[in-house]
């Protein structure tokens, strides 16, 4: 057996395991193309090293891509050195948001051969069409770099960001085993109806400032049409036999009169689903019309990306939001019956323990149904890391601890008002602050006996809560 294209998503302690749409997307790419493509997911699979490596001889491809975040970087490069064990006629490639924002640093390793920088699905079956033709020179194919003969580093021009998004095809879930997801998965916490759930994206590109944020997919927001997305939605109701859908957008109510669109289509067809937004929606662009509107249709949930409850904070995070006005917004959404949860994010430099004590004050007046608390992340690519190197507030880039969800999690950021220490303080006071009340134990109970599985979740939750 040989195939073209091996895409792998390492294996990383993710909260929400469910079918990767970047490489979904990236194997559409590339059947379109004719090319032979596998898509494995460790995060599901769970592979150590000998099965790696026996998986890789097994399908013997001509590229091995790899996605990589941040905080499984080092697991990525990891595996880059597993297929290039098996062949050095094997060219790896990796993609997503932490090589696109390091890309020297990344290619640095010896086992890396190309790094696709920003979108894939146009740069990435062009690096494996030319490396099939017998090529080692990429330097025409815009969007990404490599190694030449000299090792040295050469990057190509830049390409930019797909303006037709319905123009990609559907993510390949087909390609993916869809029913070990729905059996494995830990999914979005216990707001969640349904276990059998897919995720879809309808947009790419945020126009806001946070300084957090690596904004990998560019600053212009462009969206699919309220057809293609529609469509989309009836495929996989139909292919998987499922009803109900996690919108991962970041922006989706930015523009109302396409939100509109989107759900008097889905009435139109008489689909009858439910949907959720677990990464968060802006609520400063929810009014009476769009909240009635995805009520309708058979939104339930909404996440807010609230992140502070200090003015202060806030702006200091460039958010571009009112305190005032986020409380305002949250209680219009639950006078519409939704369900809500909302991130808040301690660490922000010039922030104080007061301010973070302000956000936690904040979080348990707000009529939330769950809430998370965790620290800003220095990502690479991002205004924040610029400003805790410039001001020497950096502690640690061992990258494999960005992730807060981590019974180890390691704070990469210290300042003079505040250590490691006391933001993991800080953690566990907010969440016992917010989860222990007899109120909000009592507004839980109902969702989490609705699914059985919600309750292995909050038990889990509620002992890392205890321990802190």
């Amino acid at each position: 057996m040989s195939i073209d294209v091996l895409l792998i998503k390492p294996d990383f302690n993710d909260i929400a395991v469910m079918p990767h749409l970047g490489l979904g997307y990236l194997a559409s790419a590339l059947a379109a193309k004719g090319m032979s493509v596998q898509i494995h997911d460790n995060t599901l699979l769970e592979y150590d090293d000998h099965r790696m490596v026996g998986l890789i001889k097994e399908v013997a491809p001509r590229v091995v891509g790899i996605y990589a975040a941040t905080p499984m970087i080092k697991r990525a490069l990891e595996i880059a050195g597993l297929a290039r064990k098996v062949s050095t006629d094997i060219l790896t490639v990796m993609g997503g948001p932490h090589p696109s924002c390091t890309v020297e640093e990344t290619l640095h390793c010896k086992d890396l051969d190309v790094v696709v920088i920003g979108e894939g699905e146009e740069s990435f079956p062009q690096v494996v069409a030319s490396h099939i033709g017998g090529s080692k020179d990429f330097s025409d194919i815009e969007g990404c770099a490599f190694k030449n003969d000299k090792h040295e580093i050469v990057l190509s021009p830049p390409r930019e960001m797909i303006k037709d998004l319905d123009s990609l095809p559907f993510p390949a879930l087909d390609m993916m085993p869809i029913e070990l997801y729905f059996k494995k998965r830990s999914n979005f916490g216990v707001l969640q109806k349904n276990s059998r759930s897919l995720p879809i994206i309808a947009s790419r590109g945020c126009p806001s400032n946070c300084t957090f944020c690596q904004r990998f997919l560019g600053k212009k927001f462009r969206v699919r049409s309220a057809e293609n997305i529609v469509d989309e939605l009836v495929y996989m109701k139909n292919k998987f036999n499922v009803t109900e859908f996690n919108f991962l957008d970041d922006n989706f109510t930015l523009h109302k009169r396409r939100v509109l669109e989107v759900c008097d289509l889905i009435h139109k067809k008489g689909l009858k689903i439910t949907f959720r937004f677990p990464n968060g929606v802006r609520e400063d662009f929810l009014d009476e019309d769009i909240l009635r509107a995805l009520k309708s249709v058979g939104c339930y949930h909404l996440d807010f990306g609230i992140e502070s409850g200090s003015q202060k904070v806030l702006d200091l995070m460039k958010k571009g939001k009112k305190i005032e006005k986020i409380a305002e917004k949250v209680h219009l959404c639950k006078k519409n019956g939704f369900k809500l949860s909302a991130s808040f994010l301690f660490g922000t430099p010039g922030e104080t323990l007061g301010d973070m004590e302000e956000s936690i004050r904040f979080a348990v007046s707000l009529p939330l149904d769950s809430a998370s608390f965790g620290t800003v992340i220095p990502f690479p690519g991002t205004e924040l890391r610029k400003e805790v190197i410039e001001k020497g507030y950096l502690v640690h880039s061992e990258y494999e601890y960005y992730n807060p969800g981590l019974d180890n999690f390691k704070p990469p950021i210290e300042t003079q008002e505040w250590t490691a220490d006391d933001l993991l303080d800080m953690l566990k006071k907010a969440n016992q602050a917010f989860f222990f009340r007899p109120k909000q134990v009592l507004k839980m109970l109902p969702t989490i006996m609705l699914n059985p599985s919600n309750i292995r979740r909050y038990m889990v939750s509620l002992f890392r809560t205890i321990k802190g």
